[in-house]
């Protein structure tokens, strides 16, 4: 997992996402999972960088090779509140 993880950091930072970020969750209900996080500094770059995935042949091979292994199970978005 952090094979591909490191090789899917470098496929969204480079379509301009501010970090990919893998994290283990030890403990809780998620026990054993990994999370994959992203940043975007603004709604237009997080659009640019989804057109870019869907079109970069190198994402889709490493999606494809992630599924064989890996279940995504959900989905979030989560925007931060400046305090």
């Amino acid at each position: 997992m952090i094979k591909t993880a490191k090789q899917a950091k470098a496929i969204f930072e480079k379509h301009g996402a501010e970090f990919l970020r893998l994290s283990r969750f030890h403990t809780g209900t998620w026990a054993g999972e990994f999370l994959i996080a992203t940043r975007y500094s603004s709604w237009e770059v997080y659009g640019k960088v989804q057109e870019a995935l869907a079109k970069d042949e190198a994402f889709a091979k490493l999606y494809a090779h992630t599924a064989t292994c890996a279940e995504l199970t959900g989905r979030n978005i989560a925007i931060g509140i400046d305090l």
